[in-house]
């Protein structure tokens, strides 16, 4: 009896870290077999043989041009820092339109109450009262400069 075993070594691994940036690096594979056999009879009295087989198949690939990997590379550490410049800047922005509401509700008389659920929303934000004091969004009231 002949028996084979095919191993096929798949694709590169790859990985993917936004803005259409995708490296594919070395990969390592370990594979494991188990080969068995019975020959035998149909008849439960005859005579059966069973043979079994195993090992691993390892493979490994590497990409020959390794300053295609150093482009890559580059090419990652640029969108990494140019997703967390936008981060930055999208919480800048959310800051800048929760103090500019916050100012006019102060500025309109409102504040919420320091208990309530949003009483942090505005309590670090000081404006100008509809009175001539300064004011927290949270209620907290500053006295006049004289």
């Amino acid at each position: 009896m002949n028996q084979a075993v095919q191993v096929l070594q798949g694709p590169y691994s790859t990985n993917t870290y936004g803005g259409g940036v995708s490296c594919q690096g070395p990969t390592f594979s370990l594979s494991p077999f188990i080969l068995g056999n019975m020959n035998g009879s149909r008849d439960p009295a005859a005579f059966q043989t069973h043979s079994a087989n195993g090992g691993l198949s390892m493979g490994f690939n590497f990409p020959l041009d390794g300053s295609l990997q150093e482009l890559c590379k580059d090419r990652v550490r640029i969108e990494i820092a140019r997703q967390s410049a936008e981060t930055s800047k999208a919480r800048l922005d959310f800051e800048l339109v929760r103090a500019l509401k916050c100012l006019e509700f102060i500025k309109s008389g409102g504040f919420f109450h320091p208990e309530s659920l949003y009483g942090k929303i505005c309590a670090d934000i000081i404006g100008p009262s509809p009175n001539g004091y300064l004011m927290t969004g949270n209620g907290t009231v500053f006295p006049k400069n004289k």
